[in-house]
């Protein structure tokens, strides 16, 4: 069952089609041939980052006492969902102190989970990105160096205390009926 010139039925429909998505594909490469290309040669040049962007993680000193932000308390290391933070606390007179903190950068997930429950806004995502290496252990980081990544890039927008005045403020308690059938102003 061949028609005209020994072809199978519906040749030239399908013979139309690829010609079709060969002519629409070359257009495309066409058009992009001469634009002017979007990427940018990087380290040599670097990209703006917008205001919200968080990127790894550091630790953060007192910028008027120079001490360490990081008091210990460990909140960060059970919050975290992979659990690649480890803190050891150092009880001491006057207050405590993280006497290690190691945290696993290349397992982390970002989720910024971490920053958000730190009482002290010890620990803070930096606005950059730029750690890379060919060696896992460079991306194990401990105290030292989360403090040298802190003081070298600038800081994200969001620490923990600022996220937490973002969220909307407590709706005021309802006035509970007593016994009697009164109201009762709740206690302050």
């Amino acid at each position: 069952m061949r028609n005209g010139g020994g072809r199978p039925p519906g040749f030239w429909g399908e013979l139309s089609q690829l010609v079709g998505a060969v002519g629409r594909a070359m257009g495309v490469t066409l058009r992009n041939f001469f634009r002017a290309p979007v990427t940018l040669r990087y380290p040599d040049v670097q990209r703006a980052y917008p205001d919200r962007f968080r990127g790894i993680l550091a630790l953060t000193y007192d910028t008027e006492t120079g001490e360490e932000n990081c008091i210990g308390c460990r909140l960060c290391e059970y919050i975290c969902p992979p659990q690649v933070i480890k803190v050891e606390m150092l009880k001491s007179e006057k207050r405590n102190w993280a006497k290690t903190f190691t945290l696993e950068l290349y397992a982390c997930e970002f989720c910024e989970l971490c920053v958000q429950v730190c009482p002290t806004d010890a620990i803070i995502m930096l606005k950059t990105f730029d750690l890379a290496t060919a060696d896992r252990r460079e991306l194990l980081l401990d105290k030292d160096r989360l403090h040298a990544l802190g003081l070298a890039h600038e800081a994200s927008w969001a620490t923990g205390n600022r996220l937490r005045d973002m969220q909307a403020p407590p709706k005021p308690a309802r006035a509970v009926e007593g016994a009697k059938g009164e109201a009762k102003e709740p206690a302050e």
